[in-house]
């Protein structure tokens, strides 16, 4: 699905804008990074890509126009779009095999939404559900309650229901800040195979090193694109002056180190071919 923003801006009251005329062109099965400093406007941009805040600009998707649509529309759309939100957006009592599950649900009107509930998955679902968490590494938790699961398992169950939803849009918000680094490497994979398979992809990351694996990279500034193109061009100099900080304090896992390693272990083995598509 091709992504389309153009002289986007939201502004929250009186406040400063939280994105402030922002464009981008991204072609449909493309995958790229977007970073920037806390209350840079990413967490925004990702929400003008559901419709999910008033904003002012053209958010095209697929061709249509978010802001423009009617309601049954507007579902369509969100139906080609998979999330991965650092909230999750799971329900705690349902078992995890449910969660996952409901990815088939995306985009339905809250009637056939709620009749679909209450019938329940079929066997074709129950068993892609299965699978999908099979491909996540937790086969073992089909049944267990989502709300007595880990943090990181959480977002594995939300990775995992992208799978079963089959997107054209994958938008992914720190899917790796709650991992550790053998899983990181298995939630990248997931993601990347959604990619292959045609879908685009947009990562907002906090940790910079791994956002120069992928081809493009989008960093906000004050609601602003402050640079956009590929990762191996931009200076840690010029990285630093977007985050307004010294260049050694630049964030990489939060902590400063070098984004290859957590504690020793090497982070997600497929991330320095991240570059070739």
């Amino acid at each position: 699905m091709e992504v389309s923003l153009r002289d986007v801006s939201v502004r929250f009251g009186e406040s400063l804008p939280a994105l402030d005329g922002v464009s981008l062109e991204v072609a449909s099965g493309e995958r790229l990074a977007v970073v920037g400093s806390s209350g840079a406007g990413k967490s925004t941009l990702f929400r003008t890509l559901t419709r999910g805040v008033p904003a002012t600009g053209e958010v095209v998707l697929g061709g249509r126009d978010l802001y423009r649509l009617g309601s049954r529309e507007l579902r369509a759309v969100r139906r080609r779009v998979g999330t991965v939100r650092q909230g999750y957006d799971l329900v705690p009592q349902l078992p995890a095999g449910m969660n996952v599950a409901l990815g088939e649900l995306v985009g339905l009107g809250p009637l056939a939404s709620l009749a679909a509930f209450f019938r329940g998955p079929g066997a074709g679902i129950s068993r892609r559900a299965a699978e999908a968490l099979g491909r996540v590494g937790m086969p073992e938790k089909i049944l267990a309650r989502t709300g007595d699961l880990s943090g990181g398992q959480q977002q594995r169950v939300a990775v995992a229901r992208l799978l079963v939803q089959r997107p054209d849009l994958v938008l992914a918000d720190e899917p790796f800040s709650a991992v550790d680094p053998v899983t990181s490497e298995k939630v990248f994979e997931t993601l990347l195979d959604l990619n292959r398979e045609g879908a685009t992809l947009i990562v907002n990351l906090h940790d910079v090193a791994l956002a120069r694996r992928f081809p493009r990279l989008v960093a906000l500034k004050d609601g602003r694109v402050a640079y956009d193109g590929p990762p191996q061009v931009l200076t840690e100099s010029r990285l630093a002056g977007i985050y307004s900080t010294d260049p050694a304090r630049l964030p990489a896992n939060g902590d400063g180190k070098d984004a290859r390693t957590r504690s020793g272990t090497p982070l997600p083995g497929g991330l320095d071919g991240v570059a070739s598509h």
